[in-house]
């Protein structure tokens, strides 16, 4: 018993010790300073500072509503209703906030009611659990990254309302229990900073686009690029068909309907990056635009947001997060109000 109790004192036990020397070091130093779903996801070391600058300029109360079962939008009656990913679930902060700024009426369905966005509109029209009685105008949000797969994914005959998404509804992944100090955790950081198995890929942008401590560092999903860069030829007639069932779906509801793709982190600043690692350019939004055209009922936000760029304004998407900020909520939310507007006179 003696000399296996020395054989751990030099094998099992300086592993332990280093296991456990690393963790409490990722809980107790890094853990707190890595903010937004990105900065804790690949342990990126941002600050508490930076997210309290920006939130200091956020709406402080949430001005829509959201629905939290699907019967219950039989029961609503507003000027929008929204249905959408991650970035329709910003809260007080989302782009919804400030189209009741612009004296709308906006009700969201939370993101646990499906998965595909498309998919659940869809379901929802052929049901007719919403009409011309309740709302003027569905709003169909789906992010730039996850818009093939959810076309290619997309049945008539599919029934997809009130299953469970595993997604969390703020957006942001749970990558840290807060609950308890995780080996599961420093397994990541060992990956990520040892094994080339980082999620979160960084680049060198060519001036400040950020009010941050690495003001020219962009950090972005790496499934912005790994994705793809474009719409397979295979898929793109699908995009026009789906595009055409909801719209007509909606019109024989009553009301309109307008499909809205966020852009990419990567794709806004793509043209900004310093020898970009990539040579061949994102077009998801310009192929999107080419199918469908440009028109009241297809908001491409990258075309919205990149002005903002254009004149210098820093922090339209936040530095530690792969979703924009309230700057980028504001003008898209003006944007979408304008149209929802156009098309409800």
């Amino acid at each position: 018993m003696k000399k296996f109790l020395i054989k751990l004192s030099y094998t099992v036990l300086p592993v332990f010790l280093l296991l456990f020397g690393l963790t409490a070091y990722l809980n107790l130093y890094i853990r707190p300073q890595a903010t937004g779903d990105l900065g804790r996801l690949a342990f990126i070391i941002i600050g508490e500072d930076y997210g309290q600058r920006i939130e200091q300029n956020e709406l402080k109360d949430t001005l829509f509503n959201k629905v939290r079962e699907t019967e219950d939008l039989k029961n609503i009656h507003v000027n929008v209703l929204t249905i959408g990913d991650s970035f329709s679930q910003q809260e007080h902060a989302g782009y919804q906030n400030y189209m009741a700024q612009e004296s709308l009426t906006v009700v969201n369905t939370r993101r646990d009611l499906y998965d595909n966005p498309i998919q659940y509109a869809w379901n929802l029209l052929d049901a007719g659990i919403v009409d011309s009685t309740n709302i003027d105008v569905m709003v169909v949000e789906v992010g730039e990254r996850d818009f093939p797969i959810r076309i290619d994914n997309f049945r008539t005959d599919k029934v997809e309302i009130g299953e469970p998404d595993s997604s969390d509804e703020s957006g942001e992944e749970n990558v840290w229990d807060i609950s308890q100090w995780s080996l599961l955790r420093t397994r990541d950081f060992l990956m990520y900073r040892y094994a080339g198995r980082n999620p979160v890929y960084d680049v060198e942008l060519d001036r400040d686009f950020f009010d941050s401590n690495d003001p020219r560092r962009l950090y972005f999903y790496c499934a912005d690029v790994l994705n793809g860069m474009d719409i397979d030829e295979s898929i793109r007639p699908k995009v026009k068909e789906v595009f055409n069932l909801l719209t007509t779906k909606a019109h024989e509801r009553g009301f309109a309907l307008i499909l809205m793709l966020p852009v990419d982190k990567y794709d806004l600043y793509q043209d900004y990056i310093v020898n970009n690692p990539y040579d061949h350019p994102k077009r998801i939004n310009e192929e999107v635009r080419e199918l469908l055209g440009d028109i009241p009922e297809v908001m491409l936000c990258k075309f919205t947001l990149l002005p903002l760029l254009e004149r210098g304004e820093k922090d339209v998407f936040l530095f530690d997060n792969s979703h924009w900020s309230y700057k980028g909520s504001k003008a898209v939310g003006i944007e979408l109000s304008k149209r929802v507007k156009m098309l409800n006179k």
